[in-house]
This record gives structure tokens, C-alpha cells and sequence, in this order.
């Protein structure tokens, strides 16, 4: 068996802690198991995770660290706008005497608590669709239930929060303002649910992939 440094057991027994006390705040002790993934990264190395970088071939290594820097800059923010901060954009003139439509904004996730993630196998920086392809960014598998992880304060009066309306878990696609409740109400359950030509297809949004409010 090959001899683990001194160094390697250092930079596993600070990943590994920061690791337990990120399990113990998610209080879900089932993610302890990444463990054993540090483990191999940083002792055991069953797993060949750097086998690209001893090719042979230059542009295929120049590649790879290419692609190896833009996925590890999407984990970075898929976490950082899971649990410590997101930037929004003013979506409407209700805060108008404060706030603009179309400011942005960046919102603290640590203030109340961030929210764990009900489809978190979806892609960053998009709230629910795909630019381009116009279809999910997230996968409904697996679906976790609705929670929120202790925060370092709590809602205060004038605060500006950012926040899900209840109305927005069932969309028309090509009516998406007003809502599908109100064009429902409007036009009639089966009108709405049949004419896709016009209110197009009626789809259902978990709670975190719904539109945010300010």
C-alpha cells in the first residue's frame, strides 16, 4: 500500500472537518458519506480523478483543464448561490420609492437560512429554463422535500426580502403574467388547459424553481 504524506492527511483533516460541519447544519447525516469520497481524493486514490493530466497528448491535457476549470467554476456558484448569496433582478415597480425595476440586487441566503434545494440536480446560473433550448434546467429526479437550514438572524419589519408566490407551482408557458389562476378564472379550466396555441403547455414548478419576488 502506498505511504500517505503527512500533508495529504493535513489537507484531508480540514476538508473533512469543514465537510462534517457542513452535514451538521444540513442536519442530514446521510451526506456523511461524501467522506469517503475525500478520503480517496486526498489518501487512498483509488480513483484515478486526475488520470487526464498525465496524457501524453498536449492539446488533449489543454483541453481537459479547460473543462476541468469551467465544471469546478459551475459547482462553485451552484453552492454559492445555494447557500451563501444570489443575485436577483427587480422583476416589478412595487418597490419603486426604493428600488427600481430592473436593479439588481445581491441576496444574502445565510440571513434567514437557505433553502435546501427540492430538484438538486438542475443547471446554475438559470432560475427554471434553459436559454436557448427553452426547456427545464433541472431534473425532477430526485425530488427532495421543502426545508430550510438554520439561519444567523431572522426577519425583521422593513426588511426587503426575496420570496415564491404560491400561485406560481402550475404555469402556462406562453402566458406566464398574469397567472394560470387567474386565467383560469378568466377564460375557463378547459379553454386554459386546452388551447396550447395560445396559454401553451401547463406545466408544475417545485417550490425553488418557481419565479422570485422581491
Amino acid at each position: 500500500m502506498k505511504k500517505i504524506s503527512r500533508r495529504q492527511w493535513i489537507g484531508f483533516g480540514i476538508w473533512a472537518t469543514l465537510y462534517v460541519l457542513f452535514c451538521i447544519w444540513m442536519e442530514n447525516l446521510w451526506l456523511l458519506l461524501g467522506l469517503f469520497v475525500l478520503a480517496d481524493i486526498f489518501l487512498t486514490r483509488f480513483v484515478p480523478w486526475g488520470a487526464w493530466k498525465r496524457s501524453k497528448n498536449k492539446h488533449v491535457r489543454e483541453a481537459l483543464e479547460w473543462v476541468d476549470d469551467i465544471l469546478f467554476a459551475l459547482i462553485a456558484v451552484y453552492f454559492i448561490n445555494l447557500f451563501v448569496f444570489q443575485n436577483y433582478q427587480i422583476p416589478t415597480a412595487s418597490l419603486e420609492k426604493t428600488l427600481l425595476v430592473g436593479d439588481y440586487l445581491f441576496v444574502s441566503k445565510l440571513s434567514y437560512g437557505p433553502r435546501v434545494p427540492n430538484t438538486p440536480l438542475s443547471f446554475p446560473l438559470v432560475q427554471n429554463t434553459m436559454p436557448f433550448f427553452n426547456c427545464k434546467s433541472y431534473l425532477d429526479w430526485p425530488h427532495w422535500g421543502y426545508k430550510r437550514v438554520k439561519g444567523l438572524g431572522h426577519v425583521q419589519r422593513n426588511d426587503i426580502v426575496v420570496f415564491n408566490l404560491p400561485t406560481g407551482d402550475t404555469v402556462a408557458l406562453l402566458q406566464q403574467n398574469p397567472d394560470y389562476y387567474w386565467l383560469t378564472q378568466e377564460n375557463g379550466y378547459d379553454v386554459v388547459n386546452t388551447r396550447r396555441d395560445i396559454f401553451g403547455k401547463i406545466v408544475y414548478r417545485p417550490v425553488d424553481k418557481r419565479e422570485n419576488y422581491v
